[in-house]
């Protein structure tokens, strides 16, 4: 467990009249002020993308009492995710809260907001095609406010001597022009380009920042499935490529160590480059809302919240980056 590059982890002292154990990879959420009248009752139902679950985490963890704190832990996979800590005092209070908190991956929360059965998403991507023509068959309108920003990074093996790439090549590469290193500066030996499953978030990113309507290589069998499978494969697979939001791969993949995040045409994926508008690849994380939420629902209350002062201290506390 530790605490991420970006994070800002305050410095005010939890509550002293709850017993916290020691645990030096705590976060302590930031200083805000709060919205009138949410707790874990009122707390809206929130989903969506794997990237984005630490906002939800550390919106909650400030805004919905004053007795949590935060921590990054070690998943089963070797990934990295943030979690809610808490009072042993406050263990029903904290068991609601879960249930208001959901992580059903991009594309599936787009659904799920549709169909109303949560309240309020947080997405490294805005709606999809297939999402809007949803939308559209149920009569529904959604609002999409960007809260964050992200870089969309590519990944290679750390054997790999390739460490940038041009824009012109990573669509040769993904169009199937170029099939072999030795195009681009590396060894002579074959390119294995993985891709990502349709709808996913990464894949919609790669069709609409690089691509931009190139037709894109199918094989089936380079086609993988969760956030992390592009870096089991890559862990594996010396001379491949795969794609992923920037802040997954520093924060949450854990494979730092033996996947390297590479620079396109000359520049890194990294805050400074996401602020200054340099790296070629920016994305926007959002907000998103039905338009018929009620202005004084806790949804409506928190997405609004968020564009504010005190609501980027916490889009920052969790590591993403703000303007």
């Amino acid at each position: 467990m530790y605490c991420i590059g970006f994070v800002s982890c305050g410095s005010d002292e939890p509550d002293s009249n709850y017993e916290w154990p020691e645990d030096p990879n705590a976060i302590i959420p930031p200083s805000v002020t709060k919205i009138n009248g949410l707790n874990e009752e009122t707390f809206p139902i929130i989903d969506g993308s794997d990237s984005t679950e630490p906002i939800r985490i550390m919106l909650a963890a400030t805004l919905a009492g004053d007795y949590y704190r935060c921590a990054w832990i070690w998943w089963i996979d070797l990934s990295h995710f943030l979690r809610l800590q808490y009072p042993q005092s406050k263990e029903a209070s904290y068991q609601l809260l879960s249930t208001k908190l959901k992580n059903n991956n991009t594309h599936p929360s787009y659904i799920n907001l549709i169909d109303g059965t949560v309240d309020l998403i947080i997405c490294a991507r805005e709606s999809s095609e297939d999402e809007q023509n949803y939308a559209q068959e149920k009569n529904v309108t959604l609002i999409e406010k960007p809260i964050a920003l992200d870089s969309f990074a590519f990944l290679l093996n750390r054997d790999n001597s390739v460490d940038n790439l041009t824009h012109e090549q990573v669509v040769g590469i993904y169009s199937g022009a170029i099939t072999n290193w030795s195009q681009v500066g590396g060894e002579d030996q074959p390119i294995k380009a993985f891709t990502r499953n349709r709808n996913s978030g990464s894949q919609e990113k790669m069709e609409k920042l690089v691509m931009q309507g190139i037709p894109m290589i199918e094989v089936p069998a380079m086609v993988v499935g969760s956030m992390m499978a592009p870096y089991y494969s890559l862990e594996v697979e010396s001379y491949g490529i795969a794609y992923s939001p920037y802040y997954y791969y520093l924060n949450m993949s854990g494979s730092t160590e033996t996947v390297k995040a590479i620079s396109i045409n000359g520049v890194p994926p990294t805050k400074e480059y996401i602020l200054n508008n340099q790296y070629p690849y920016i994305s926007d994380v959002v907000a998103v809302i039905r338009s018929d939420t009620p202005s004084k629902s806790y949804a409506r209350k928190i997405f609004d919240y968020l564009t504010t002062p005190d609501g980027k201290k916490i889009i920052e506390a969790s590591g993403y980056v703000v303007k």
